[in-house]
């Protein structure tokens, strides 16, 4: 009579073990992908951070110049450069005419960029500033309703004591 042994032969285990490999090895791929990704994305979110900050800056400055610059964050952030553009916006004549004392819009476009696996990446930013404040239509009327009240002596004005 044979006895049979209870087990795994080589075969089994060889195959077993491969199953387990590749396996392993996939879920390393996608540990490290995910790494990369989340870094990825740890570098947008810091370019578009510092596009805002340096097109701020630039919205505070009282007489903004058109040209263009560019430098880096310093030794905070060594990977990233900007580049800024301030540039007029091209305005109709007729609208001058009608109102000379409007001004060119300015374009500002802000460009931050940074090297990721060896190619280069950009996030780019973009406002207009005009020299006088922009107002909402409905707001632009109210304004010339009361440019046309007439004005009282002594009397308060709408919003004022009293209420």
């Amino acid at each position: 009579m044979r006895h049979h042994k209870a087990g795994f032969t080589l075969v089994e285990l060889v195959v077993a073990f491969l199953i387990l490999t590749v396996g392993v090895v996939a879920i390393l791929e996608l540990v490290g992908q995910s790494a990369l990704n989340a870094r990825y994305a740890q570098d947008k979110t810091t370019a578009t951070t510092l596009a805002q900050q340096k097109l701020e800056e630039l919205l505070a400055q009282p007489n903004l110049e058109v040209g263009e610059t560019e430098g880096d964050f310093g030794d905070r952030y060594p990977q990233f450069r900007w580049r800024a553009q301030v540039s007029e916006v091209a305005t109709n004549t007729s609208s001058l005419i009608a109102n000379p004392s409007s001004l060119p819009l300015l374009r500002l476009s802000v460009v931050v960029e940074w090297r990721y696996r060896r190619r280069g990446q950009s996030v780019q930013l973009e406002t207009l500033q005009s020299a006088f404040p922009l107002l909402h239509p409905q707001e632009a009327a109210m304004q010339q309703t009361e440019d046309m009240l007439p004005t009282v002596p002594g009397a308060l004005p709408m919003g004022g004591e009293g209420q």
